[in-house]
């Protein structure tokens, strides 16, 4: 039902909601931050274009952090899109079903890509809704070739089913997971699902540095989140909803991730040994850690100290650095962060309490 908050598989909502999500992300294509594309850092990026440049000016994969970092940014995705319309919520793809060939809540058949919804499924580009919005293409400059995050990708590309889909099964390894290192693991370690995911989709969004410039990455990230929302939420541990314990290493007695400071992997317990590239975010690899600031919105950098642990060269965005300077300090045991949202498969108490 629109308007009740709760995320839900895409294929199970009305055309009318699936419309309004469309609606509402092309719409962020004309909400501008404020100043110059000249400026330094560049503003007059667009609120879509801000994904890519929050995401590749980070880069958070492979690192305890991972999970915790997306459901920030999908969160603050989310928000952006209720600005325009309350009453949608982010709703996900599920990554065993081929999304060429869902079946609707009419029993109609159901393709998501589609001109009036996520575009092409392969091919050079894919196309409308989004490149008439100017989401990639027109004249230049490029956001590769000497242009700033104002400008748009060349091209944005997939190849829907290049890779075999993910199995039930495989979804049922990540919530069998006894502890969140293992969760961590089964998600974007080798084989991990969120990486086979990428993959399915194919094109730019098999690349996790440009991946955020596709829109479907959202509906893609929306499932990551929800399987962590369904293991926090197992009954009997109420530990993965406590920020203090939620990423400890409870099947071992470790503290797991839950000490870990950016760039430094001897604070893992058990401790490991710090990789070249950890404490660089231009090594394309940096290792953040369960208390590092969520980056770019803790300031880019400033918010850092040797107890949260110090990754160099973190993109400065705007508005949360000069000269807006909006900083909202939180790390991955913020309570917005540890709580999940309401999914359909994981709902909240609230979710509960407004059925009855």
């Amino acid at each position: 039902m629109l308007g009740d908050g709760i995320r839900k598989d895409i294929a199970t909502v009305s055309k009318e909601e699936r419309d309004r999500l469309r609606d509402a992300i092309l719409q962020l294509q004309t909400k501008l931050y404020p100043g110059s594309k000249t400026d330094s850092p560049p503003g007059g990026v667009s609120s879509w274009f801000k994904q890519d440049e929050i995401h590749d000016g980070t880069h958070v994969h492979f690192c305890p952090a991972f999970l915790p970092w997306h459901r920030e940014l999908v969160n603050r995705f989310e928000a952006m899109l209720r600005e325009i319309d309350p009453e949608i919520s982010l709703h996900y793809w599920d990554w065993t079903v081929d999304p060429r060939a869902l079946t609707d809540s009419d029993g109609n058949p159901l393709n998501l890509f589609t001109n009036d919804f996520m575009g092409n499924a392969s091919g050079p580009e894919i196309g409308d809704p989004w490149k008439t919005a100017g989401f990639y293409g027109g004249p230049g400059p490029y956001r590769d070739s000497g242009g700033t995050p104002a400008d748009p990708p060349q091209i944005v590309r997939r190849n829907v089913g290049a890779t075999a889909l993910i199995t039930p099964a495989e979804d049922q390894t990540v919530l069998n997971s006894p502890d969140f290192v293992a969760l961590d693991s089964a998600m974007e370690g080798p084989g991990g699902v969120h990486n086979k995911a990428h993959s399915y989709i194919g094109g730019t969004l098999s690349n996790p540095h440009t991946s955020f410039r596709d829109p479907f990455v959202y509906l893609l990230h929306s499932n990551v989140d929800r399987l962590f929302a369904m293991w926090q939420r197992q009954p009997g541990h109420p530990e993965r909803l406590d920020p203090f314990q939620v990423y400890k290493a409870q099947s071992t007695g470790h503290n797991g991730y839950q000490d870990t400071r950016g760039g430094d992997r001897t604070t893992i317990d058990p401790p490991g040994v710090t990789q070249p590239g950890d404490d660089d975010v231009d090594s394309l690899r940096p290792w953040w850690g369960i208390l590092s600031p969520e980056e770019p919105w803790a300031g880019g950098g400033s918010a850092q100290t040797p107890a949260t642990g110090i990754i160099n060269n973190v993109a400065s965005v705007r508005p949360w650095d000069a000269p807006e300077n909006q900083q909202v300090f939180k790390d991955s045991r913020d309570p917005s962060i540890v709580i999940p949202p309401s999914y359909d498969t994981a709902p909240s108490e609230l979710c509960f309490q407004k059925r009855k």
